[in-house]
């Protein structure tokens, strides 16, 4: 499947406003001023309002680039992962598929709560939509193999079990599942 160009759903970094309430002079950080934000973050200048504004402008500017690198390391995990094969296998003996249509790379952005908080997430699973590994947020391929085989045990656990995943008690068993699961897988490693 070839992937979509994630540049154009994104505004170019010309057309980046100031965000809302952020006072350049107040955060430290300046849309327009790449060299003062640098300085800033080096010196302690900018604010962690600031900074979150920075990486946001940041994941916006290079998301073409962490798609494209997203996509490569999933379809390596795929294709060389013992993990994710592995979860792969089991979840087509559920009558499950996940590949590169289903297993998207996009960029998250971060969500913030009431108390003006910032929430980031790594990925997600959904029964309706497969899975979605957050691009901007991974660090290398590593991170993205341990974020896209705790994503399919979510899988594996929605076919198999059939969770409710409005009930809490199921989501919370399904993270603790994970845990399970990847021990046990490591253990036979050794």
């Amino acid at each position: 499947m070839a992937s979509e160009n994630p540049s154009k759903y994104s505004p170019s970094p010309s057309q980046i406003p100031n965000p809302p309430g952020n006072d350049p002079a107040v955060s430290g950080y300046d849309p327009n001023s790449k060299w003062t934000n640098y300085f800033n973050i080096l010196t302690g200048r900018i604010t962690p309002s600031g900074a979150d504004e920075f990486r946001e402008a940041a994941y916006i500017k290079n998301e073409a680039r962490d798609c494209a690198r997203c996509d490569e390391w999933r379809d390596w995990c795929f294709k060389y992962s013992p993990t994710v094969i592995f979860m792969k296998k089991n979840i087509e003996a559920l009558n499950g598929d996940l590949n590169a249509t289903n297993v998207r790379c996009r960029r998250c952005p971060a969500r913030r709560d009431e108390d003006g908080k910032l929430h980031r997430q790594g990925g997600g699973f959904s029964p309706d939509s497969g899975i979605l590994i957050c691009a901007n947020e991974m660090r290398d391929k590593k991170h993205l193999e341990d974020t896209l085989a705790h994503e399919m045990v979510h899988a594996w656990d929605h076919l198999r079990w059939k969770v409710d995943w409005a009930d809490l008690r199921h989501a919370a068993c399904t993270e603790v599942r994970f845990l399970e699961v990847m021990g046990r897988i490591r253990a036979n490693w050794k």
